[in-house]
């Protein structure tokens, strides 16, 4: 008795290893290099984005067991603050923390109301 292989099936092996690829991991040795991530950002490393960038790097090599590498670039030391954005669309920096006001050139303008200092419905009255 002969097997035929239909083209569904043989579709259908086929998307099953693609789906596997990733489990066998292509026959990469045990000890692979680490995943390195640039996280850039303009302020200093004392300022709350400059601490959180650190929690997230010592969270992210915690719990990806060494596996995840992160590169904490801050004072604009790998990138001024007009240049980051660019560098992140090249794949020269994998993670930003830019202000939300950096959206707005890029077609986001929405984010642009969170630049203003305060909306009120109408104006204050002093003394309340």
């Amino acid at each position: 008795m002969a097997f035929k292989v239909t083209r569904r099936a043989a579709m259908k092996g086929g998307a099953l290893a693609l789906a596997a690829a990733p489990v066998i991991g292509f026959g990469r040795p045990a000890h692979a290099d680490p995943i390195v991530i640039k996280f850039s950002h303009v302020v200093s490393p004392d300022a709350p984005k400059g601490k959180s960038a650190l929690l997230f790097k010592q969270l992210a090599e915690k719990y990806t067991d060494g596996k995840v590498t992160v590169e904490v670039y801050p004072n604009s030391s790998l990138y001024k603050d007009k240049e980051e954005l660019e560098a992140l669309q090249l794949g020269s920096v994998q993670l930003l923390a830019p202000s939300i006001s950096k959206f707005g050139p890029l077609g986001v303008k929405e984010f642009d109301v969170f630049d203003l200092p305060f909306l009120r419905a109408t104006t204050p009255t002093p003394g309340r």
